[in-house]
């Protein structure tokens, strides 16, 4: 067990420093947008499970995965809407605004 938590948690860090690196070296805004979805899809999702695995099943770790599950869910379309305004901003033309 504490291997597996240490595997998931390891690879959630690797996640979230290759993320962060290439936010860094990424020249606009809307390109440094692409590297928020690895954080949303992959590192979250491998730190909850990484938590679970330490806490075992209780409230604590259900609370934790409820709260992986909304940041995996609201991440892409939070993500779609920042770069629509970005763009928009940046005088790109996105279309008529949704409903």
């Amino acid at each position: 067990m504490i291997a597996a938590q240490a595997v998931c948690a390891a690879l959630a860090v690797l996640v979230t420093a290759y993320a962060a690196g290439g936010a860094l070296l990424a020249r606009s805004p809307l390109a440094r947008l692409h590297f928020l979805a690895p954080v949303t899809t992959l590192a979250v999702p491998l730190l909850a499970v990484a938590a679970v695995l330490a806490f075992g099943v209780s409230l604590g770790s259900a609370s934790v995965v409820v709260t992986a599950a909304a940041i995996a869910v609201s991440g892409p379309a939070l993500t779609a809407a920042v770069g629509r305004a970005l763009a928009a901003e940046a005088g790109a033309d996105v279309g008529k605004e949704p409903e």
